[in-house]
């Protein structure tokens, strides 16, 4: 993930994420209430579009439009 963004309204919740998790790397998210963990786990996840940034998996470009898509 790099340079996610994610705003609802004015509030905006995430502003340039950037993430990498490694093959057979274990990763943690960790952080106060509102810092924003669960709108980054629901971008990943196909839950929430992001307002900007790119993600890859495998070294190729990931944009999931769905939960279901995600899974696949």
């Amino acid at each position: 993930m790099r340079g996610i963004r994610k705003a609802f309204g004015a509030t905006v919740a995430l502003d340039g994420v950037d993430l990498e998790v490694a093959p057979g790397e274990v990763c943690a998210l960790v952080g106060q209430n509102g810092a924003g963990k669960s709108t980054l786990m629901g971008i990943l996840a196909g839950a929430l579009p992001p307002d900007a940034g790119e993600m890859e998996l495998d070294g190729a470009a990931y944009r999931p439009r769905s939960p279901l898509e995600a899974r696949r």
